[in-house]
């Protein structure tokens, strides 16, 4: 119909450029991901067996994570064909320095809670290792997998379900900010892709969200 708009049309790229964004990020640094993957595995197996890391060298390690998915991804791969990709590349250089900031400060600890111990481990494996497939479970080439800290949502996904773990504090609220924007707006721009990943980005979002504001018992 002559004057009609679809959602598509605000989009200032196609879907198939957005996807090859991925392919050509994953064969830069290639093999980084395997490596990324293990560390994953490793990960998740001792936080649930109880281990909690030092915040003075993980909030480091996972700042350097959102620089580098900042710079490398959404300011160099995403710039290409967003006018906005800018800015939000520098909210993921805040977070990252905000992450090690605190580590460093030594005011980033991991403690027990019962509450959202389990659907904290459960959001950051699904964001290691649910994340990586999606692409082959839409259609697509295994090229185009989102990998932790190369790819921006499941680094958004794996930080907020780290923050569920982590000892409350007054900078809690700040470092689920960036993550829970940058979701919000992936999922919008998912939807207005027609991808179904975009009610994976949410559910992630709203069920780190709920962890995150669990009370300890």
């Amino acid at each position: 119909m002559a004057g009609s708009w679809e959602l598509e049309d605000f989009l200032p790229f196609s879907p198939q450029a957005y996807w090859r964004l991925f392919a050509l990020e994953n064969e830069a640094v290639w093999p980084l991901q395997p490596l990324l993957l293990a560390g994953g595995v490793v990960l998740v197996l001792f936080l649930s067996r109880g281990w909690r890391p030092s915040g003075r060298w993980f909030g480091p390690a996972l700042g350097v994570a959102w620089l580098w998915a900042g710079w490398q991804f959404v300011a160099l791969r995403y710039g290409t064909l967003n006018w906005a990709a800018p800015t939000f590349a520098w909210t993921f250089y805040a977070q990252g320095a905000l992450l090690a900031a605190l580590g460093l400060s030594g005011r980033l600890a991991f403690a027990r809670r019962a509450r959202a111990v389990r659907a904290g481990i459960g959001l950051l494996a699904a964001a290691l290792f649910a994340w990586p497939v999606f692409a082959l479970l839409d259609g697509r080439s295994w090229r185009e997998a989102e990998v932790f800290s190369v790819a921006p949502d499941p680094t958004a996904v794996a930080t907020i379900a780290l923050i569920a773990l982590a000892v409350r504090g007054s900078w809690t609220v700040l470092l689920c900010v960036v993550p829970a924007l940058w979701l919000a707006v992936s999922a919008l721009t998912l939807f207005t892709m027609g991808v179904w990943q975009g009610w994976a980005v949410l559910g992630a979002l709203v069920a780190g969200l709920a962890a995150c504001a669990a009370r300890p018992r």
